[in-house]
């Protein structure tokens, strides 16, 4: 057996530690399909609510923004991807393309990001959407939350016990089923000029302030949280270099899209009140459909937002378990994580899911904090394991944007710093101002809470670094060479010397 610093060999049995997971299969479509799972419909229906409650009619010109600021950010995750390709992403983008000790730092802050996210606090939120559709239109069947959210669970898990093409397909049937009713609702409040005809003061910030857009840029930047999990499959996928790239970026252009025309719709579909009906509608979505279409429509769309929650789930599951098992594999964790099934996906990172996916359960069920907002518990725990998610995870995309100026700055052909410079910038500038957006003012109770937990993980995320720091600073060191050595991809040095980019076609 290999030393505890050195990974496995590859020939390994299914069921130990092994070095791969499973041959390249995976093609650019399966990698769309991994970034498109995290939330577009979801985002619509429980999040963009928060755009309208700042920015009111200018909601639409917020979004646009919004999808600029994030496609910034995928160019500069499109650097790294043209470079290496790996199971743990983000971990091998900044080991590889900044040093060691900051991958291997900040894929701690990353992966708990995730788990606050997708790996526990979706299952919350599959949990309470599925006993409020059923409430609402089928209230015969009452089960209690807890127990679709461990159904959700159980369903994520299983898929990607399976196989990740399994996972992936499911995702890419949830999501296009569940963007049909939307889009359906679009057109026809579109159609029938909303509530006082359709106009392009939405997009005038005149009509409302520039602060007020800028306000509802903070939280536009929050819907495209997360589309950078293609990258998670990019060691199973053909041509990383190409399909991962097309993935990020061609992802956040179609969601930026479907954002737009969505809250364009839902703008001029409640009219001049949308700052204060918007925001304060359990559904928004659904009541747009009962008002412009009728019942069965409002029915579909609450099903499609269910339906999209567990998408969302598969797709982070997929991303958040390869990336334990990326860390295990390099002996950054204990060995048992980084064993697979026989179907060659992570064993130990699917664990790692489930048992997050069942303390998110039991914190929702045994806290209080809704009271303090008046909202089911539920509901304000989801919130507040999705903010301290989303505010590691921003924190990580800063990371990846400073570091982008170095790698374009040493990339082939000079004559393209123009635009790829400000494109960086726009990058860095969308998680800046999502943090200032959540943060300013400062959180109270119990949404602070949200900010605690961020903290505590960033502590034992230190402990942890300064412990293989002083005990096994030899694996830092050797950190994610699996990526560079496995695919083709040579390391690279402290330096950051690049070849010549034709040796990447």
């Amino acid at each position: 057996m290999a030393s505890a610093s050195q990974p496995v060999e590859a020939s390994a049995p299914a069921g130990s530690a092994t070095v791969d997971l499973g041959e390249r299969k995976l093609t650019t479509l399966h990698a769309l399909g991994q970034t498109l799972a995290i939330g577009p419909i979801f985002s619509v229906g429980a999040i963009a609510g928060l755009i309208a409650a700042k920015a009111a009619f200018n909601t639409p010109l917020s979004t646009l923004l919004g999808a600029i600021g994030a496609l910034g950010l995928a160019y500069v995750v499109s650097v790294y991807a043209r470079r290496f390709a790996g199971a743990g992403a983000i971990y091998e983008y900044l080991t590889h393309g900044v040093h060691p000790a900051v991958g291997v730092f900040s894929a701690g802050l990353y992966f708990l990001g995730l788990l606050f996210l997708g790996g526990g606090g979706v299952f919350i939120a599959i949990g309470f959407l599925t006993e409020g559709f059923f409430a609402a239109h089928w209230s015969a069947i009452g089960v209690d939350w807890w127990i679709w959210g461990a159904i959700g669970l159980a369903i994520t898990v299983g898929l990607n016990h399976f196989g990740v093409r399994i996972a992936i397909q499911g995702v890419l049937t949830l999501a296009f089923i569940a963007a049909i009713p939307f889009v359906l609702l679009a057109i026809v409040i579109i159609a029938k000029g909303g509530a006082a005809g359709n106009t392009a003061d939405v997009f005038n910030p005149d009509t409302t302030s520039w602060n007020s857009v800028f306000n509802g840029i903070l939280f536009a930047v929050t819907l495209f949280i997360g589309f950078e999990v293609a990258a998670s499959i990019g060691e199973e996928t053909r041509e990383p270099k190409r399909s991962i790239p097309i993935a990020v970026i061609g992802s956040v252009a179609i969601a930026g899209a479907f954002y737009v025309l969505m809250t364009y719709a839902a703008t001029i579909g409640f009219g001049g009140k949308v700052g204060a009906l918007w925001p304060a509608d359990p559904s928004p979505m659904g009541t747009l459909a009962k008002q412009y279409v009728g019942n069965w429509l409002s029915v579909i769309v609450d099903l499609a937002i269910v339906l999209d929650a567990i998408s969302v789930a598969i797709a982070f599951t997929v991303a958040a378990s390869r990336g334990w098992f990326a860390l295990a594999r390099d002996g950054l964790l204990p060995r048992f994580l980084a064993t697979t099934t026989r179907h060659n996906t992570p064993l130990g990172g699917n664990l790692v899911i489930l048992a997050a996916g069942i303390v998110a359960l039991i914190f929702a069920g045994v806290t209080s904090y809704g009271a303090a907002v008046k909202l089911p518990d539920e509901i304000e725990a989801f919130s507040i394991t999705a903010a301290a998610g989303s505010y590691l995870v921003e924190l990580i995309y800063i990371f990846l944007a400073l570091a982008a100026f170095k790698l374009v700055w040493e990339l082939p052909d000079r004559g393209k710093l123009w635009w790829r410079i400000p494109v960086v910038l726009i990058g860095l500038a969308a998680p800046v101002l999502a943090y200032k957006g959540s943060l300013d003012p400062w959180p109270t109770y119990p949404a602070n809470r949200g900010v605690i937990f961020a903290l505590i993980a960033l502590g034992l995320v230190a402990l942890w670094f300064v412990y293989l720091r002083l005990a096994h600073p030899e694996r830092i060191s050797a950190a994610a060479q699996h990526a560079a050595e496995h695919r083709g991809v040579p390391p690279l040095d402290e330096n950051l010397q690049f070849e010549d980019a034709s040796r990447d076609r």
